[in-house]
């Protein structure tokens, strides 16, 4: 890759990453405040709070290995990929959990297990959490015994060392720990896209039937009702593209083209969640205040 355009992708990943961990940053700070005032968290902002937590950890990692691209010290390889897939696994669930509570809360379908979730959603969020953190840390704990030296590239673009099942010294190839990265990561994906699809199928059809109740008028709850749309499609769509980047980004290889590979994948990581916080901060009336409060006080005091 030419130097002009790899410098060109380092400046724009660093700034997506700046801009995500410091929306991130703001949702973690005003929920904590809130936390600390009410000594509570609703759902709705437990596991907004939850999520940003992990994209600070996701965005901060892929900060470092942008800035520290060359580092082939194994030790730095290790601790970052270990880093790496905690946080985006934990995004990948927290993801799939808030949208799970948004679709039992918020869907009008008159199915008996929906009215039952949706009675009982409230107080299951938490240990939606709790089961999120845990299973992330474990299906990241296979990357700390995963020998990197196997994906290490020498002058010639091949690998230092064969990749081998199991090496000598106890460590585990790159395949095992890919193909568990798959697994975390697919489980939470179907989740997220069930539960999204039943989300904006239930919200279109509410829409419809207000629409067809207001004929001739404009419904301020249908603006609302279709403003929530778009941002699931949009969260969507994010999340997908966030998911694909993360799974072709795993993939090793020495090839020259890999660079294109490592630099699309890592712009599209980074932006994906640096601008879905944005949308989270744009569309949650809380947050708007606080964000308008805090320009507000800045531009008077500048």
């Amino acid at each position: 890759m030419p130097l002009p355009i790899h410098t060109v992708f380092q400046v724009v990943i660093t700034a997506h990453s700046i801009m995500g961990i410091v929306a991130c940053a703001f949702i973690v700070a005003v929920g904590c405040v809130d936390w600390a005032q009410r000594q509570k968290l609703s759902p709705c902002d437990m596991i907004p709070m939850c999520l940003s937590s992990s994209r600070l950890l996701l965005q901060g990692a892929i900060l470092h290995s942008t800035l520290h691209l060359e580092s082939q010290q194994t030790n730095v390889l290790k601790v970052q990929s270990v880093l790496t897939v905690l946080a985006s696994t934990a995004c990948l669930w927290f993801a799939a959990s808030l949208s799970v509570f948004y679709c039992v809360k918020i869907t009008t379908f008159t199915h008996r297990y929906f009215q039952r979730r949706k009675l009982r959603i409230t107080g299951i969020v938490p240990w939606l959490l709790v089961g999120s953190v845990l299973v992330s840390l474990i299906f990241s704990l296979p990357f700390i015994w995963m020998d990197y030296s196997t994906h290490l590239c020498n002058s010639t673009r091949n690998h230092l060392k064969n990749t081998t099942m199991e090496s000598l010294s106890g460590n585990i190839s790159f395949l095992e720990p890919f193909v568990i990265f798959l697994t975390s990561a697919i489980i939470p994906l179907l989740f997220f896209l069930a539960s999204s699809t039943l989300l904006i199928a239930s919200l279109w059809r509410h829409t419809k039937q207000m629409r067809d109740r207001t004929i001739g008028f404009k419904d301020a709850s249908i603006e609302a009702h279709i403003t929530a749309i778009k941002s699931l499609i949009s969260f969507l769509m994010l999340y997908v593209f966030s998911f694909v980047a993360e799974i072709v980004l795993g993939i090793p290889s020495c090839r020259s083209e890999s660079q294109w590979k490592y630099n699309i994948c890592s712009l599209v990581i980074a932006v994906c969640p640096s601008v879905h916080s944005v949308i989270l901060i744009l569309l949650n009336l809380r947050l708007k205040m606080v964000l308008q409060k805090v320009l507000s006080y800045t531009t008077c005091h500048s």
